[in-house]
């Protein structure tokens, strides 16, 4: 644990970002979720126009998920091995390679399906890595009394970047000469750029010498998870939670074209409004501090998720799903950041990375269910999904409540 982090006040909203180390991994962060914001549209856009349907897109999102959801489980091994630095920027890296190659592609009119799926599984496969070693090392430089802090300001780079990203994207959607290959060349660039300050942190060791192969590991971070009640119940309701729940956001490009009516710029709009939301909860949560706070944020955050998706399904048009957006993004970013920060205060040290890793599988998982789901909604209609949705919701909600209510001061240190 970095000394810095351990001196810093833990009132303020931003004291994390007295820690230089973190200071620098969080400019990087900002960087790169901005070129993966804008990289949310294209994605989406692209699928639609290659498709024209929920069923192509989600084919896109599972390739995406698979490539987390295989991965992920050795990338929390690895963070838990290795310099969880350069974990970070080798994924980063492999982030730039994948927007280049497909922005070339697209340049050149050679753009084909099978080249999304692909560039879908890359980058699935590298946030598999970059995403344990990346919240694991958080408590390595910032200490665990900045812990929750750091993780609401990292949140905070990704709504408020998914704000202008995608809204931005939209914009250089429209200009002919620009396009989507420009959003993809552009995303690319801005990828590399996040490259410097990761080069620029100290560059650690391996966290501990290990003799037993990946997989005994893997079982390992399981047992130890299964022996811990709340940790338990933490990532089962947040794997079930992001299955049922944010399927909205992949949904949302063919919601505007099929529903609204509208084309990539009022889709960059709309997934701002989303992300904005996020950012302004982001900024709220960063001064908690305490265990039990969050687990009551966990459970109010997926009560106004249930009513923002009933309200998204029967939304008349782009204006009033504009609000609604918003809500529905701060209460998702005020849920997630919860799952995010308590298991790395639950949780011991050298179990940080495969923690984080199942966390990171059940962000994966939601992906995973796309092309079902998907497929379920070309038959029966968004608005009707989006209704089941809420309902799974619902139960997810109640699970949580009972089945936390039962652990939580058994839990609590």
């Amino acid at each position: 644990m970095s000394s810095t982090g351990s001196a810093i006040s833990s009132d303020g909203i931003f004291s994390s970002l007295a820690n230089r180390s973190y200071r620098l991994l969080w400019w990087s962060g900002l960087v790169a979720f901005l070129a993966v914001g804008m990289q949310l549209l294209a994605r989406g856009w692209l699928a639609i126009q290659l498709t024209d349907s929920n069923t192509g897109f989600a084919i896109v999102l599972l390739c995406f998920g698979l490539g987390m959801f295989m991965v992920t489980p050795f990338g929390g091994v690895a963070a838990d091995r290795f310099s969880r630095r350069n974990l970070i920027l080798g994924s980063h890296w492999s982030l730039f390679l994948s927007a280049l190659w497909l922005g070339l592609m697209v340049l050149l009119n050679l753009e084909q399906f099978w080249m999304l799926l692909v560039a879908s599984y890359i980058q699935g496969a590298s946030f598999a890595f970059m995403g344990p070693a990346r919240l694991a090392i958080v408590s390595e430089l910032v200490g665990p009394e900045l812990v929750s802090n750091a993780i609401s300001l990292t949140q905070l780079t990704v709504s408020s970047t998914q704000t202008f990203g995608p809204a931005l994207a939209g914009v250089l959607a429209d200009v002919p000469s620009f396009g989507l290959a420009g959003v993809y060349l552009l995303s690319a660039a801005l990828t590399a750029l996040s490259i410097i300050p990761v080069l620029m942190l100290p560059k650690g060791a391996s966290q501990a010498r290990h003799t037993a192969s990946p997989l005994a590991e893997i079982a390992e971070g399981l047992a130890y998870v299964a022996s811990q009640p709340f940790l338990r119940v933490l990532v089962l309701s947040t794997t079930l939670g992001l299955l049922m729940a944010m399927q909205y956001l992949a949904f949302l490009p063919k919601y505007s074209e099929s529903v609204f009516g509208v084309g990539a710029l009022w889709l960059g709009i709309l997934q701002g409004a989303n992300a904005l939301g996020g950012a302004c909860v982001a900024l709220r949560v960063a001064k908690m501090r305490d265990n039990e706070k969050l687990e009551r944020l966990r459970i109010s955050s997926l009560s106004v998720v249930v009513v923002g998706i009933a309200a998204l399904a029967v939304t008349p048009n782009q204006f009033v799903a504009l609000p609604v957006l918003f809500v529905l993004g701060g209460a998702a970013t005020g849920f997630q950041t919860a799952n995010l920060s308590l298991p790395l205060l639950l949780s011991e040290p050298v179990y940080h990375g495969r923690v984080q890793s199942l966390v990171m599988v059940a962000l994966s998982s939601q992906a995973l269910v796309a092309l079902p789901v998907g497929t379920l909604a070309d038959q029966i209609g968004l608005r009707e999904m989006h209704g089941l949705m809420a309902v799974g919701v619902v139960l997810v909600l109640a699970y949580s409540w009972f089945a936390g209510n039962a652990v939580r001061r058994k839990s609590y240190t």
